[in-house]
């Protein structure tokens, strides 16, 4: 990880960054659901 402080993300980096970040709420989401669900 040798990336400069002042440089900012360009537009491809922060749409990559904001599918894995919603990709990861998603799966998060998927399996509190299924752990409440064989839970209850």
């Amino acid at each position: 990880m040798n990336l400069e402080p002042e440089r900012k993300p360009t537009k491809a980096e922060m749409r990559t960054g904001g599918m894995v970040a919603t990709v990861v709420l998603v799966l998060l989401a998927v399996f509190t659901v299924a752990f409440v669900w064989m839970a209850g």
